[in-house]
């Protein structure tokens, strides 16, 4: 993991994890400063600017400028030129209180994802602690992230591994009651 961490050029997702926009959207009402704080850390492909615009077409209520960038093609979304005058200028719109809980929102969903998808990691848990750098070392998922693992040791590795998982589930599940879209 540490070779992927140094080849990586994105200092917010050092282990470049990308997810999928529908299960970013499926798990937190996402935002514009959302989606432009995920393409840019490449927690999400820059296509994920056209789904994200396709779904607000649903709505009655949407500025011109969410149909223009609807409008664009998967090509031209490969191309961050494309797509950025657009959610640069849509992100400016949200509000500060959203665009405050950007960063939590993303760490949850990517926590999330791992979570779910722990068996795809020789070392979910390592994953965590970089992640948990990535982030700045947030207070709130040091229980589970590797550092914080043995705090207070329980004397077997296995002990401490299941208190972290523990931990990072019930991390998860606060975080579900507070941003989730769907439960468990």
């Amino acid at each position: 993991m540490d070779e992927i961490a140094v080849a990586n050029n994105f200092p917010m997702n050092s282990l470049g994890i990308s997810i999928p926009y529908t299960y970013c959207s499926e798990s937190v009402a996402l935002n514009w400063n959302d989606i432009l704080f995920a393409i840019k850390n490449n927690f999400l492909p820059h296509q994920s600017a056209i789904e994200h615009a396709i779904s607000k077409l649903e709505n009655d209520d949407y500025p011109q400028i969410v149909l223009d960038l609807a409008c664009l093609t998967q090509k031209e979304a490969v191309y961050p030129h494309s797509i950025h005058p657009y959610i640069d200028e849509l992100a400016n719109l949200e509000t500060e209180d959203e665009k405050n809980k950007t960063k939590d929102k993303i760490m949850y969903v990517l926590l999330k994802w791992v979570f779910a998808n722990r068996e795809c990691y020789e070392e979910p848990l390592q994953v965590v602690q970089f992640i948990y750098d990535d982030f700045d070392f947030p207070k709130q998922i040091s229980s589970f992230a590797g550092y914080m693992l043995t705090e207070p040791d329980l004397g077997l590795i296995e002990l401490n591994e299941q208190r972290a998982l523990d931990n990072w589930k019930t991390f998860l599940d606060e975080q579900d009651n507070k941003y989730g879209r769907l439960q468990w």
